[in-house]
């Protein structure tokens, strides 16, 4: 039977159910807490799961529709690969270069690895700038750099903010301090970049269009070891072109590019290319050509790359079992290349960087017999005179040695247009070049045919397939589009100088 409780019983019970829960809730809250800082080691420890998990971007173009403006990030497998380089580089304190597609998330990456080390790792500072201030941190501009930043911060759980952090404390204009870690994130602009103290990691934004770019440098080398230029491309006469294509190595060069997104379509391309009325903004924003804004380049990066596209879209591509090798003579430091082509597919390039001439012409034999050459085609002049004797007095059966002197006139060859070489050019260089352009110009054509946006059709064995993938294939395809031609005083056509 229940007896019904009195007053002084009722309230006893009250409060010892109130005990209970209580307890509850502390039991909770502190499973929870444990939860939380076992997740916040695993965050620390992987980067990318902090980011997939944790990491939301801001997209104003996204609003009204399904999901909004704000997305979680899902990394693509090449931002996966450009947020573990850039911890590579922070641990390594060494340079990188990050050339870009616009809208592909360089600077949510950039800013995103900034905020996960001002989170877990202690004392670390990152810097971010740019030419302008107001690119760095604007309140009323999103797309600033500390906007996003920001926005990356406000949608990050409590439980994953430093304790004591207090928004109006420590976040400050160009500034975000961790009163927990004394991480720092800081932002500078203008001529002004790099004086600002030092840093564990500095993001030079839009580097390309950085003017005064030498001065920033120098200034920036006594803040860190660890300078990340980020940019989309600006023609060849700029620091950052310099720093990619003659003094970073490899392994600190990292390419982000439109094709690596897995939204974007060859249509998406197309028409976001027909959008612009000068078609070098395309080119050079987007498909990262150097060469594009650039006069008088003799073969546009653009071609370059269908060559590269070539063997995957054209099933009638044969390579012919005889090749031809061509055989570039190294002086000093420079080095020795050689590059099989056998018929209209073009072999990896192979290199040495060894000045003994007679050991390049062996090296040189070597190379051709073991791509099955029927011709071994040389550079004669200058350093390659070396290796001419050894390479005339050692013939091998089957093995045609050709020595070639760019600088004698050109040959009798008919061109379609009736005119002879002689008519066309100011030596036997300029014409090589042109055999050169006009494959790379018919497999652009004959690409752009295959991939239904116009062109025109050529015969397979007129086109030339480009090797790409490896560091000697890339380097050849680069420095491709980046001779210029011009005409002389007699008005033929000659191509600039090898220190121009």
């Amino acid at each position: 039977m229940n007896l019904p409780l009195s007053k002084a019983q009722s309230e006893s019970f009250n409060q010892a159910l109130a005990l209970v829960r209580a307890e509850k809730t502390r039991r909770d809250a502190a499973r929870q807490a444990g939860g939380w800082e076992k997740e916040k080691r695993k965050c620390a420890d992987d980067i990318l799961h902090w980011f997939e998990k944790w990491v939301w971007t801001y997209d104003p173009r996204l609003v009204g529709k399904p999901g909004g403006a704000y997305v979680q990030f899902k990394l693509w497998p090449k931002q996966r690969e450009v947020v573990l380089w850039l911890l590579e580089r922070v641990n390594a304190a060494e340079e990188g270069l990050i050339e870009k597609s616009r809208d592909t998330g360089a600077t949510y990456l950039t800013a995103g690895v900034a905020l996960h080390q001002w989170l877990f790792n202690p004392g670390f500072k990152a810097t971010f700038g740019s030419r302008k201030v107001d690119y760095v941190d604007k309140k009323d501009n999103p797309d600033s750099i500390f906007a996003k930043i920001r926005i990356m911060m406000r949608r990050l759980p409590p439980e994953m903010m430093p304790d004591g952090f207090n928004w109006s404390q420590h976040d400050n204009y160009m500034r975000i301090s961790n009163p927990e870690t004394g991480s720092v994130i800081s932002g500078e602009g203008g001529e002004d970049m790099g004086r600002g103290g030092r840093s564990s990691m500095y993001v030079v934004d839009e580097a390309a269009f950085v003017p005064n770019a030498e001065t920033v440098e120098k200034a920036l080398s006594g803040n860190t070891d660890c300078v990340i230029w980020v940019s989309s491309v600006n023609g060849m006469g700029n620091l950052f072109a310099r720093k990619r294509h003659s003094i970073m190595k490899p392994h600190q060069i990292m390419r982000l590019h439109w094709r690596d997104d897995p939204r974007k379509t060859d249509e998406w391309a197309a028409n976001k290319e027909a959008s612009f009325s000068d078609p070098t903004t395309w080119a050079s924003e987007y498909d990262i050509d150097y060469s594009a804004s650039v006069e008088g380049i003799c073969i546009p990066a653009i071609w370059v790359e269908s060559a590269k596209r070539l063997k995957a879209l054209e099933p009638r591509l044969r390579a012919s079992a005889v090749a031809v090798v061509g055989l570039d003579v190294g002086a000093g430091k420079a080095k020795s290349v050689a590059i099989a082509r056998r018929g209209p597919v073009v072999d990896p390039p192979k290199s040495r960087r060894d000045p003994d001439t007679t050991e390049t012409a062996h090296w040189g034999l070597a190379t051709a017999s073991e791509a099955g050459a029927s011709t071994l085609n040389f550079d004669a002049p200058g350093v390659g005179a070396g290796v001419s004797s050894t390479l005339m007095k050692n013939p091998k059966a089957g093995l045609r040695v050709v020595p070639v002197n760019t600088g004698l006139p050109p040959t009798q060859r008919k061109w379609p247009d009736g005119r002879t070489s002689e008519e066309m050019f100011g030596n036997l260089k300029a014409e090589v070049w042109w055999l050169a352009r006009t494959a790379l110009q018919r497999t652009h054509e004959h690409v752009q045919f295959l991939e239904g946006k116009g062109g025109k059709e050529h015969p397979v064995d007129e086109l030339m397939a480009l090797p790409s993938g490896d560091k000697e294939s890339d380097q050849l395809c680069l420095e491709l589009s980046l001779v210029k031609w011009g005409r002389n005083d007699r008005g033929k056509i000659v191509i600039e100088k090898k220190e121009d």
